[in-house]
């Protein structure tokens, strides 16, 4: 037995090393087989070349070594970068793929130009150093866009000591959870080093070679920029964001991270540029606000005292009934302050400035309404919501936010877009009524005048105000931005202490810890900025979601989603304990809150929302879907608003209802409860109105009604948004809203 063992166990091992000897045998077969087509295709490309030569009366050698090696990698490293990128992201490629492959071809050539243009160490070093930065960018881009779902953008160099400190174990995570995406991305270096380090000659071209070069770099690039036109010159078209739009993410995706990265630079180089605006006509009626009362009502929570008019007869004891009152007239008039825009205009040198002057001059404002001062005199406490989302409200577990969503002003179809710079880009749109312009907004216009904040304007009636983050005071400059909008800024690190030194941090201790610094003032308005929803949605990830684990241990969803609502009921807490103080203190019913998000939870999974919400969210308009919270107890009966709006109408609608002087023209949201036609605009120019909710990225238009729109109605949108953005924009960059008041002062 022990023999017929042995013997099998020979013939094993015999077939084994039979096995071995074959599959060595095969790969030293393909090797040779590899290593001769090599040497075959380099002879196919030298007699080519040669043959070129010969066709240029032989004036210029092109070398192998020297020309096409270099050139050919290059080239085929930016195409192979592209392609992978996109693939990693998007997991499918369409016809608009040629965009990147395309504009691929002139950067090859371009470094291929610098690489040749100096001694050898110097061109070795440009290669090298050319390849290495290839991998770099789109690496970077790859794990950005895994944490905040847009592209980095160069604009934003400014916050990488903060982006690294605050969100270093978020961009450890994206490393770890994409390694193999970022070795791939990898690939051109490692090429570069193992096979054509010592196979490339780095000496210097001769001058008709570099001509050449430069020569088909140009001529590529014009085959590109031609190649634009295939898919016509309409809104969001290759070619349009190309010469006019220039979105960044959507120039990442169309294409290509190489143009979009030259672009970025370009425009980062090149602000301070005449303000040019697009022709947007657009006719339509405004028809009134919808506003939807709760059940069993036909009155708002807006109520006019009736009068009670006894009228007596001289000779007569009898009364006679009463006539019926006189209703109180509304003022519709408009929201506008004097400014005469057309005169300012007249007297303007500046292209910019005129053009603006021109733009409000001309532009509708927004009038009036039966809620205009209803809450004129009363406390506002407005909160921006780290990561709130529809998700975080759970009837038991968060039973405030339940409550809050439910009670005052319901805004069925709000919006919350997600920015460049996210957190810091949401506080922009929500305090200062403008759209961000890519990076960094708030943080531009810390030495601007911004006399619509509503910091500012509750200072102009001579009201203290205060606003505090439960997070380091210098995060995004804060501690210079907020001042600068009207508050006395404390945060952790510059006056407010809290017990527990984690992160996040608690908005209950927060909210504890400053309640006292305000409530007993007469009138008061302070600002609150929560950072307790902050990713990682986990219970490592989040000392929030750890802290409140137990609460939603019994919740029948995943991990994540558990710490999601987790981290979200801390936010709950601090709400339900400021509601307390401010019903101790007898001042809750002159007292509004007013609550919206920065962002939804985009550091996290999408398959967690889809849990959460019990179906596949649209990522392109129901993501953005969220709750403004404006609310104040001594309202009687809720009022639900069924039209779209947005963050960008959250200043406009409050400066409205406080009674504040503002100039509704000057701002790039609409008071919601105004006559104004609704506009809800997301960040890659994708809009939703009464009757359309249009898709930038597709195209697609979805009706909202049956009527017949009116023509040319996609197109005027189209511009009208688009002068919005620019708007915004010259506004933020030629601090505008000084000139205007500083002059009008003067005048």
């Amino acid at each position: 037995m022990n023999n017929k063992q042995e013997d099998s166990s020979f013939i094993d091992q015999k077939q084994s090393l039979s096995q071995n000897s074959r599959i060595t045998g095969m790969n030293e077969r393909l090797l040779l087989t590899m290593v001769s087509l090599k040497n075959q295709l380099r002879r196919y490309i030298t007699l080519a070349f040669r043959r070129m030569n010969r066709a240029w009366n032989g004036s210029v050698p092109l070398s192998v070594d020297n020309l096409i090696l270099p050139l050919s990698f290059l080239i085929i490293a930016v195409i192979y970068l592209e392609l992978l990128l996109h693939l990693l992201l998007y997991r499918s490629v369409d016809m608009k793929m040629i965009y990147p492959v395309l504009f691929a071809i002139p950067v090859g050539i371009f470094a291929g130009f610098l690489s040749g243009l100096f001694p050898y160490h110097i061109n070795r070093a440009i290669l090298w150093l050319a390849t290495g930065a290839l991998c770099f960018i789109y690496i970077i881009q790859l794990i950005y866009f895994k944490i905040f779902k847009v592209y980095f953008s160069f604009q934003s160099l400014g916050m990488a000591e903060d982006a690294f400190s605050e969100f270093s174990s978020d961009i450890l995570e994206a490393i770890k959870g994409n390694l193999g995406g970022i070795i791939l991305l990898l690939v051109p270096l490692l090429v570069l080093a193992l096979l054509l380090e010592n196979r490339i000659s780095y000496s210097r071209r001769g001058a008709k070679e570099q001509g050449i070069l430069l020569g088909s770099g140009i001529v590529f690039q014009v085959v590109a920029i031609t190649a634009l036109l295939l898919f016509g010159k309409g809104d969001y078209s290759p070619y349009d964001l190309y010469f006019k739009a220039q979105v960044h993410d959507m120039c990442g995706k169309q294409l290509g991270i190489a143009t979009m990265t030259r672009l970025d630079i370009m425009n980062l180089l090149c602000r301070g540029e005449d303000l040019i605006l697009t022709d947007a006509t657009m006719q339509t009626d405004n028809p009134p606000i919808k506003v939807e009362e709760s059940r069993n009502t036909k009155n708002s929570s807006v109520t006019i005292k009736k009068q009670s008019v006894t009228i007596q007869d001289k000779n007569s004891k009898t009364e006679e009934p009463a006539l019926p009152p006189t209703p109180t007239p509304i003022d519709i008039s408009p929201n506008i302050m004097n400014i005469d825009f057309a005169s300012l205009a007249k007297k303007e040198t500046s292209n910019t400035i005129r053009t603006l002057h021109e733009y409000f001059a001309t532009a509708p404002p927004t009038n009036r309404n039966k809620y205009t001062g209803m809450f004129k005199g009363y406390n506002l406490i407005m909160i921006t919501a780290e990561g709130f989302s529809p998700y975080a409200i759970h009837p038991e577990k968060t039973p405030t936010l339940y409550r809050l969503v439910r009670e005052g002003f319901v805004f069925n179809n709000f919006y919350t877009a997600l920015w460049q710079t996210s957190t810091s880009d949401g506080e922009y749109v929500a305090m200062t009524g403008l759209i961000p312009i890519g990076t960094r907004s708030m943080y531009q216009g810390r030495k601007n005048l911004w006399p619509f904040s509503l910091g500012n304007q509750f200072q102009q009636m001579g009201i203290d105000c205060r606003a505090f983050h439960n997070h380091t005071y210098t995060y995004y400059q804060r501690n210079e931005t907020h001042p600068n909008l009207g508050y006395t800024w404390k945060a952790k690190g510059n006056g407010l202490v809290l017990e527990q030194d984690v992160w996040p941090e608690s908005d209950l201790e927060m909210m504890a810890a400053t309640i006292d610094d305000y409530i007993e003032e007469e009138q008061f308005h302070v600002y609150y900025l929560t950072v307790s929803g902050h990713m990682n949605y986990t219970f490592q990830g989040n000392s929030m979601a750890y802290k409140n684990r137990e609460a939603v241990k019994d919740l029948p969803c995943s991990s994540d989603a558990r710490a999601y609502i987790a981290c979200q009921m801390e936010l709950d807490k601090a709400l339900d304990l400021l509601i307390a103080r401010l019903e101790q203190e007898g001042i809750a019913d002159r007292t509004v809150i007013a609550l919206s998000a920065d962002h939804y939870p985009y550091g996290w999974g999408k398959k967690y929302i889809d849990e959460l919400a019990g179906h596949k969210v649209d990522p392109y308009f129901e993501i953005y879907r969220n709750h403004f919270i404006l609310w104040n107890p001594g309202m009687k009966k809720k009022i639900v608003i069924d039209e779209p709006c947005s963050s960008l109408d959250i200043l406009p609608t409050l400066s409205n209802m406080f009674g504040l002087e503002y100039d509704s023209r000057l701002l790039m949201g609409r008071d919601v409860l105004s006559d104004a036609e609704p506009l809800v605009i997301l960040a890659n120019r994708s809009f939703i109105t009464d009757k359309v909710m249009y898709n930038s990225e597709t195209g697609e238009v979805i009706k909202l009604t049956k009527e017949k729109l009116p023509k040319d109605y996609i197109t005027n949108m189209n511009n009208i948004i688009k002068n919005k953005f620019q708007i915004s924009k010259s506004i933020l960059e030629t601090d505008y809203y000084r000139k205007v008041f500083e002059v009008s002062k003067d005048e």
